[in-house]
C-alpha cells in the first residue's frame, strides 16, 4: 500500500540530507517521496538532485510560491492511500509512518491525524496534541487541532470534499485553514508519542514574521471558513482569549472578554460546530491560562480576571500578590 511523502523545500541545503535520510530510513518501505523545490536561492536543488533513493521524485516550482502552494503542488502530484507531511530540516523517528498507517487502517473513521512533535535547536520542549476527535475540533479557534509536520492524510477524503491549499491564503498559518476544512468531512485523531524531531531556529517559515499581524490575518480565514460574523471589537477580544494583544489589556478589556467567553458558547450551543462539553472545557482552558499573563499589565486586569471568574483560588491571589511585590521591588532598585 503505496504512502506519499510530500515534502516541501525551500532553503533548506544545510538540513536536507540528514532530513531526508531520517525518510529513506522509514521501517515503512512502501513509499513515494515527492520534494518541491520552491525555486530555492541556495544550493537546496542541486542536495535533492544528488540524493540516491529510487523513491524520491524531485519537482522545481516555475516560481517562488510559498510553503502552502509547494506543499498543495505535491499532494496534486501524489499517488498514495495516505499522503504523510514532512519538513524538509525536520528528523522522522525510523517508525513514524508504519506507527501512522498502522493507526488510520485501524480506524477507517479518521481522515487526518499527526502525532506529538519534540522541539530541538532553539528549544527543547514536547509539543503535546489532544487525542480525541471532540478534543481536537476544540482546539480550532485556539490553535490546531493536528501538527502539520507530523500529519497523515486519507488520500480519498481529501480528494473527495476538494480539500486543499488556496492561493490567496497568508503564506504563514494556511496549515490550520487547511487542517480547519476537515472538520465537517471526518474525524481528527492524534498519538500520544513523539515521533518527529522538530528543528526551531532561523531556518522556519515564520522566522522574523510578525507573529500578531500574521495571527489576525489567519484568524479572520479561520472565522469565515465556519461562518461566523463577528464584530471588529469581538474579534479582537477573541485574540486576547489567545493571548494576542493588540495593547495593553485594562480591566475593562477583560469584562469584555468575559462577556465574550460567555457569548461563544452560547454560538457554539446554536450552531454545533463543536461537541459542547469538549468545547466548553477547552474555552474555560483558554480563560483559565489567561490570567497568568495579566500581571504583567498590572493589578487591575489581573483583579478583573479574578472577579470575572467568579472565584478567588490562592494559589492564583498568591502568584499576583509575589508578582506585584517583585516588581515593585525591581523598581524600587532601578
Amino acid at each position: 500500500m503505496k504512502v506519499s511523502v510530500v515534502v516541501p523545500v525551500y532553503n533548506k541545503g544545510p538540513y536536507l540530507q540528514e532530513s531526508f535520510e531520517s525518510i529513506f530510513a522509514q521501517t515503512y518501505t512502501d513509499l513515494e517521496i515527492i520534494a518541491i523545490d520552491d525555486r530555492s536561492t541556495d544550493d537546496s536543488l542541486e542536495r535533492l538532485l544528488a540524493l540516491r533513493d529510487p523513491r524520491l521524485r524531485v519537482e522545481r516550482l516555475e516560481r517562488n510560491m510559498g510553503h502552502p502552494m509547494a506543499t498543495q503542488r505535491g499532494f496534486d502530484l501524489a499517488t498514495g492511500r495516505y499522503v504523510v507531511r514532512a519538513d524538509a530540516d525536520d528528523i522522522h523517528l525510523p517508525q513514524r509512518i508504519a506507527q501512522q498507517v498502522a493507526f488510520m487502517e485501524a480506524h477507517p473513521e479518521v481522515g487526518v491525524s499527526s502525532s506529538w512533535m519534540r522541539t530541538f535547536g532553539a528549544e527543547e520542549v514536547v509539543w503535546e496534541m489532544p487525542l480525541e476527535d471532540a478534543d481536537c475540533k476544540a482546539e480550532i479557534l485556539f490553535g490546531m487541532p493536528v501538527l502539520d509536520p507530523a500529519s497523515i492524510i486519507r488520500t480519498e477524503v481529501m480528494r473527495a470534499h476538494d480539500i486543499r491549499y488556496h492561493p490567496e491564503w497568508p503564506r504563514v498559518g494556511s496549515d490550520r485553514l487547511f487542517f480547519l476544512q476537515f472538520l465537517r468531512h471526518t474525524r481528527y485523531a492524534n498519538l500520544p508519542e513523539v515521533l518527529v524531531r522538530y528543528r526551531v531556529g532561523a531556518q522556519n517559515n515564520n522566522y522574523g514574521q510578525n507573529m500578531l499581524q500574521r495571527r489576525e490575518e489567519v484568524m479572520r480565514h479561520v472565522f469565515r471558513l465556519l461562518g461566523l460574523e463577528v464584530s471588529e471589537e469581538q474579534f479582537g477580544t477573541h485574540l486576547m482569549l489567545m493571548r494576542a494583544f493588540r495593547r495593553d489589556p485594562d480591566a475593562a478589556d477583560i469584562r469584555r472578554l468575559r462577556q465574550w467567553v460567555d457569548e461563544l458558547l452560547a454560538i457554539n450551543g446554536r450552531l454545533k460546530l463543536f461537541q459542547e462539553k469538549e468545547f466548553r472545557e477547552r474555552t474555560g482552558k483558554a480563560w483559565d491560562k489567561l490570567f497568568h499573563f495579566l500581571p504583567a499589565y498590572g493589578v487591575a486586569p489581573a483583579l478583573a480576571h479574578l472577579r470575572s471568574s467568579g472565584h478567588w483560588p490562592m494559589d492564583r491571589v498568591a502568584y499576583l500578590a509575589k508578582y506585584t511585590l517583585n516588581r515593585w521591588l525591581r523598581g524600587a532598585k532601578a
